[in-house]
């Protein structure tokens, strides 16, 4: 990053010299001081073809000054240098570097900026060192960050105003809810940030941190709740022995962040099942390692137990997916304000995804800056990464899915989706998804329900028409197989075992099409990793270049955060289906063994029918029958050819519904016998029945 301040630097002082040199000739004069501008104490500098904004003069608490700007287009380098006067306040006088100072920190903290979150990450310094230009490879950058001000947001209940229904939608889905203030909280008890949930010790707060000494909360009850300090910056660490706003006791690193399904769900009786099949499986509150904590349900995120931590301003990460905008005039103010939660919190005009997240500020309102949509989806749910080995595999796509362990990361959905058949034939986010109703279902629950326009079944009619027939799964949704809940949120190292498919999914993967393989994984390691391999990121498997699931996650996955699976009687996990023993699915081979039962008889009768309905076309034109046996035959073979027809578009081969697909099947040989019987002069009569 300073290679880049430098050069830049260097750039301005090299404009402002041209600049006073044409000014010099045209008007034959050096500038009067009269006219020059007062120093500024924050320069926002932006590179070639980007935003120049200067904010004068103010003191670390100071009064602002005026602040004049020249509306360019901004482009990834001039987001990059803009966090830099934000940046250099927060390190001279964010707590931590006093606790630091005092002696009283444990763990090693890594300065996190937008340089290593939008540049480096995901592959992007490797990608720009080989492709010789810079990208934001993991992160879709929004059109105004936080520290764009002043700005012409105007707040969702604004746009409510004339679009009440969307308001509606949206106001009570989990894009709302992603960033609150302690005092909103109101599915904790009390609204007690300090308590312990779910029986346990583990809080929404941790320990040391108190909602006065907070801006707000990250997070809803479906996965977990983190913090973002009275600093602006991300809170991956709990203060022993004191209290963060007074300052006192000990800033440790990690035990931060409150997980549900680690207090709620995953038990110490619970974490014993798991372990009886999966070797290796922590059970004691040590065996969590850098992911775990002191408290049973409190994770290390962005952290590692008293290792290390990131100091991540909320510029460089957080406002990204989980943003908020302030009606500050100009970042002066703001930082004014910075360790003063109560005034930030009263200068918040919108927080969550809100309304202007994607359709701009004011969107279309008159003298607004918005209007179209200059943030999607992708923006939070397209995170690639750039693998060398996998761009020289597949050139045309060279873009993967983002991890930071063994399952693919949250906001992933897109990245997977990218390189799927769905994708290359036009379908989009919105194309499914109902943007305003992210939330079908209460988003107090553990699992989400989307609120969709469109289902699978709206597009795969002849899949439907057989998955009704089921006779175990009609009940079932398409996505309970087809969807699995696979990506992390918590990053939970710890508990990801992806042969055993858990433990730490939480997010439905988009991915779709099921490879029927008793070995092949969706997960795996880097090329030469073992699959004990867990110093890296782990990658997502393709076959002909696309995506697949394997037959463990589709049927065997443990997940605490699956609707489906929560809702439907645990499925075949071994830790939480309520079927037989011998229904619940330790390997991937058993379910393959299973897959086979079905798919096999409906496989040769299917290839027996059809090489039968070759030999009968053949010879059916050159036999001497009269022309109503004949057309009888050809009856009996159409109707035959549309029940193989139909079974080869469904392609489930069975499993879609195993003893309805066999009976098709008979049926479709029966035909196929009696129009045989008929070409060979034979008196038959063919009962069609329904077996």
């Amino acid at each position: 990053m300073n290679t880049h301040r430098k050069w830049f630097s260097g750039g301005i002082i090299v404009t402002i010299v041209a600049l006073l040199a044409s000014i010099t000739l045209v008007f034959g004069q050096k500038p009067s001081e009269s006219t020059q501008k007062p120093a500024a104490s924050a320069v926002q500098s932006d590179t070639a073809s980007s935003k120049s904004t200067e904010v004068a003069g103010k003191d670390a608490k100071g009064t602002s000054q005026a602040t004049t700007e020249q509306e360019l287009p901004r482009t990834l380098e001039g987001y990059v240098e803009q966090e830099k006067p934000f940046y250099d306040y927060l390190k001279q006088h964010h707590p931590i570097f006093q606790y630091e100072k005092e002696g009283r920190l444990v763990g090693k903290y890594q300065i996190s900026d937008r340089e290593e979150e939008f540049v480096e990450f995901g592959g992007g310094k490797a990608y720009a060192k080989e492709h010789n230009r810079q990208v934001a490879m993991t992160y879709r950058l929004g059109m105004e960050s936080i520290l764009d001000l002043p700005n012409k947001f105007v707040g969702a209940k604004k746009c409510g105003e004339c679009h009440p229904a969307q308001y509606e939608k949206w106001e009570r889905s989990r894009h709302a809810k992603v960033v609150r203030f302690p005092d909103e909280m109101e599915e904790i008890p009390g609204k007690d940030l300090n308590k312990g949930l779910y029986g346990t010790k583990a809080s929404v707060l941790p320990e040391g941190i108190t909602p006065d000494a907070i801006f707000a909360v990250i997070g809803t009850p479906r996965t977990k709740y983190g913090f973002i300090d009275g600093w602006l910056v991300r809170g991956t660490y709990h203060v022993e022995g004191g209290l963060l706003k007074d300052g006192t006791g000990t800033l440790v690193a990690g035990g931060n962040q409150h997980s549900r399904h680690w207090a709620e769900s995953l038990t110490p009786a619970m974490a014993q099942k798991i372990a009886a099949y999966v070797p290796g499986f922590p059970t004691k509150l040590e065996d969590f390692g850098g992911n775990g904590s002191s408290v049973w349900g409190m994770t290390s995120y962005g952290a590692s137990n008293r290792k290390n931590m990131l100091f991540q301003p909320a510029s460089s990460y957080c406002e990204v997916c989980h943003t908020f905008k302030f009606d500050y005039k100009s970042q002066a103010d703001l930082i004014h304000d910075l360790g003063n939660p109560v005034a930030l919190r009263s200068h918040v005009v919108n927080k969550g995804i809100t309304c202007e997240e994607c359709h701009g500020a004011g969107a279309h309102l008159y003298g607004a800056r918005g209007a179209g949509m200059p943030s999607n989806c992708e923006r939070c749910h397209q995170r690639f990464a750039w693998n060398a080995d996998e761009a020289k595999q597949n050139p045309k796509k060279p873009f993967s899915a983002f991890f930071k362990s063994k399952c693919p990361s949250c906001g992933t959905e897109g990245a997977q989706a990218y390189n799927t058949t769905h994708y290359e034939k036009g379908i989009r986010c919105g194309t499914c998804h109902d943007p305003h109703e992210v939330t079908q279902n209460d988003w107090r629950d553990a699992y989400t329900v989307p609120g969709l326009k469109k289902k699978c079944e709206d597009c795969h009619a002849e899949q439907a028409e057989f998955f009704k027939e089921n006779e175990m799964h009609a009940g079932n949704d398409c996505t309970s197989c087809h969807m699995p809940v696979l990506m992390s949120c918590e990053n939970f190292n710890t508990i990801q075992f992806p042969d055993y498919a858990g433990f730490d999914n939480t997010r439905a993967s988009h991915i779709w099409k099921i490879l029927v393989d008793p070995e092949a994984k969706t997960l795996n390691p880097p090329e030469g990793k073992g699959r004990d391999y867990k110093d890296g990121a782990w990658r997502l498997a393709k076959k002909d270049g696309k995506p697949y699931l394997d037959l463990m996650w589709t049927c065997g996955r443990t997940s605490f955060s699956d609707g489906n699976v929560l809702n439907g009687g645990g499925c075949h996990s071994m830790a939480q289906s309520v079927l037989p023993e011998d229904e619940r699915f330790k390997n991937q081979k058993q379910i393959y063994d299973k897959v086979m039962e079905w798919e096999t008889p409906v496989k040769n009768g299917v290839a027996e029918a059809k090489a039968s309905l070759q030999k009968i076309n053949s010879t059916l034109p050159a036999s001497k029958l009269g022309r109503t046996q004949k057309a009888e035959i050809q009856v009996m073979v159409n109707q035959a050819q549309d029940i193989i027809n139909a079974i080869q578009k469904d392609a489930s081969w069975g499993v879609h519904a195993p003893t309805y697909t066999l009976q098709k099947v008979n049926q479709a040989k029966l035909l196929v016998d009696g129009a045989q019987a008929a070409l060979a002069g034979q008196k038959a009569q063919v009962v069609a029945k329904k077996q």
